[in-house]
């Protein structure tokens, strides 16, 4: 299987929509990356860069990228917002995309490295038939879909700075992240330190060494974690205000009994669902407990039930989304409860 490789200044702005979808959502935020402006020289694996552009000549731009579904790829994106961001890209001074290289060594290691996944994890045996790879010159250092059953492909946008280690670690997170998701009630952040562990201490890391030995490849968690993300704060927070969006602004409050996001009511909440976004956002940035959110709908500890508690929680998280917020703010504490950043 060879992987192909697809360019062109659409799939130039279908990436931009993407990173603008994960700006306004505040996935980026939350989950601790910084985002600063793009340049043709940027080439920190820390950092998600964004072209600075007049994305006010668009009407109601970060309106309509808020409704982008970036889980299923290819992305499914309006026509007339799609051409819009191409013609508006045309001004950003992108460097001539540059993946050759990086497109020849995947040629040669590909094999090794499936075999080895497929070796580590028998049950995805035969899960890709296909890998589209879409070269960028900006955003994260890659972004893929995951790969279910009805979905036998792995597409992804890999950051030209970019080399095997990460179109890997894409694969990876790729093939784990639905189980972990579903079948665990995992989040983004235990999912990323399961790729994590797997690009630094199996087997997988001696293969890649082999033909690439000077990966600039970055343990996500450990990265937005590191002392360097934090002295870029303020500039990120003052790129995100020349943007217009919101900034030393609290994302939830309470008004009266009903839970809001930026001051409007949060659609489509279930009586319990209400209650335990209202407690959440009582503590805001603490620790809630089981059994304060059991306290809350089990009349006894004869029916306090964690199962009933983590769906519950799992469907408040799908309500974020579906109201333009990333589910990644309600952050599970292992063993302790949930915590809502705010």
């Amino acid at each position: 299987m060879i992987a192909v490789w697809k360019y062109s200044l659409e799939t130039e702005a279908q990436r931009l929509l993407h990173c603008a979808h994960q700006i306004v959502i505040g996935f980026y935020r939350v989950n601790n990356f910084i985002v600063l402006p793009y340049t043709p020289k940027a080439g920190n694996a820390l950092i998600v860069t964004f072209p600075d552009l007049p994305y006010n000549t668009i009407p109601r731009f970060w309106d309509r990228v808020k409704k982008i579904n970036v889980t299923d790829f290819p992305l499914q994106i309006k026509t007339d917002l799609l051409k819009q961001t191409t013609s508006l890209l045309k001004i950003a001074n992108l460097p001539a995309m540059g993946f050759q290289k990086t497109k020849k060594l995947w040629e040669k290691a590909q094999d090794k490295i499936l075999k080895e996944i497929y070796r580590i994890m028998p049950a995805k045996q035969g899960q890709i038939q296909k890998i589209i790879i879409h070269p960028t010159s900006f955003g994260t250092t890659c972004s893929f879909n995951l790969s279910k059953k009805s979905v036998d492909y792995v597409e992804m946008y890999l950051r030209q700075d970019q080399g095997i280690s990460t179109i890997t670690e894409a694969i990876l997170s790729s093939l784990t992240r639905p189980g972990i998701y579903e079948k665990l009630d995992g989040v983004w952040q235990e999912s990323e330190i399961v790729t994590d562990w797997l690009m630094t201490e199996s087997s997988l890391a001696e293969i890649i060494k082999k033909y690439e030995n000077k990966s600039n490849f970055v343990p996500t968690i450990k990265g937005t974690r590191s002392k360097q993300q934090a002295k870029l704060l303020a500039e990120f927070e003052t790129f995100y205000q020349k943007l217009g969006l919101p900034i030393n602004q609290k994302v939830f409050n309470l008004n009266g009994l009903t839970p809001e996001i930026y001051q409007k009511p949060v659609g489509n909440l279930s009586p319990t669902e209400k209650i335990v976004l209202k407690i959440l956002i009582e503590k805001a940035n603490q620790p809630v407990s089981f059994d304060e959110i059991g306290d809350l709908f089990f009349r006894s500890e004869e029916n306090f039930s964690l199962y009933a508690i983590t769906k519950t929680i799992q469907r408040l998280r799908n309500k974020l989304e579906e109201n333009g917020l990333s589910g990644s703010y309600i952050q599970t504490m292992r063993g302790r409860g949930y915590v809502l950043k705010n």
